[in-house]
This record gives C-alpha cells, sequence and structure tokens, in this order.
C-alpha cells in the first residue's frame, strides 16, 4: 500500500534504459554456446573429412587397379603372341623378363613388335632395346638367344 500511494504521489515515471557493460565472453551461456559450436563444427569437419577420404580413396584404388589390370592384360597377350608365332619354349624364355617391366607404354610397344616380327632374331633384337633401355644387364640379353 505504501507503495502505490508513493508511485500516485510522482506521477508518470519515465524510465531509460541504460546499457549494461559486460564482457560477454564472461557469460556462463556464451561458454556453453562456444563449446556446444566447436564440439558440432569438429563432428561436421570429421564427417565431411571422412567422406572426402573415402571418394579419394575410392579413386585411387581405382585408377591403380585399372593400370595393373592393363599391364597385366598386356603382359598376357605378348606372352601369347610369342607363343603362338615362335612356340612355348620362346614364351617361358620371355616371360621372366616380361615380369620385371610394368611400364605400359613399353609393353604396348613390346607387343606391337610381336604382331610385326616375321621370326624369332628379330622380335629378340627389338625386344632388347625395349626391354632393357633403362637397366641393361648382359645375363638377361643372354638369355634371349
Amino acid at each position: 500500500m505504501i507503495l502505490s500511494k508513493f508511485l500516485e504521489t510522482i506521477g508518470e515515471i519515465n524510465l531509460k534504459f541504460m546499457p549494461i557493460q559486460i564482457d560477454i565472453r564472461k557469460a556462463p551461456f556464451y561458454r556453453w554456446g562456444k563449446e556446444e559450436g566447436l564440439k558440432e563444427g569438429l563432428k561436421e569437419g570429421e564427417r565431411r573429412g571422412i567422406v572426402k577420404g573415402l571418394k579419394e580413396g575410392e579413386r585411387r584404388g581405382l585408377a591403380k587397379g585399372l593400370k595393373e589390370g592393363l599391364i597385366k592384360g598386356l603382359k598376357k597377350a605378348i606372352l601369347l603372341g610369342i607363343q603362338l608365332k615362335f612356340g612355348s619354349s620362346k614364351a617361358k624364355q620371355i616371360k621372366k623378363l616380361l615380369d620385371k617391366i610394368n611400364d605400359i607404354k613399353r609393353l604396348k610397344k613390346i607387343k606391337k613388335e610381336v604382331i610385326k616380327a616375321e621370326n624369332w632374331e628379330d622380335f629378340s633384337k627389338v625386344f632388347r632395346k625395349l626391354s632393357f633401355s633403362s637397366s641393361s644387364s648382359s645375363t638377361n640379353h643372354k638369355q634371349l638367344a
């Protein structure tokens, strides 16, 4: 009652809002929100990283598999060509040397030479040049004779 009488005597009161000057970073809800935001951001970043890593790994694996398959197929085609043209013994002779070659361009050239060669001597000369151009070994050259 005393308050209501006091207010009647004063009349209208004009209130002015005064800015509160506190450091928001020290407020408990700010810290909580920041921590929750960081947790959420880390989870999302981790999820995106995993997805991107899986896609990249899948792409690399597919590319590697295709390359290995092409190399294996070229080697089989070369050996089959040699076997059909020059006999099984010559194919066995070449196999160990051919297993050491993993360069697709060189294997394609060798395959082309198998098709073009008219006799074993012609092919073995070209094969020596193509297969031993980067690493030459006299023992390996003698195996082709």
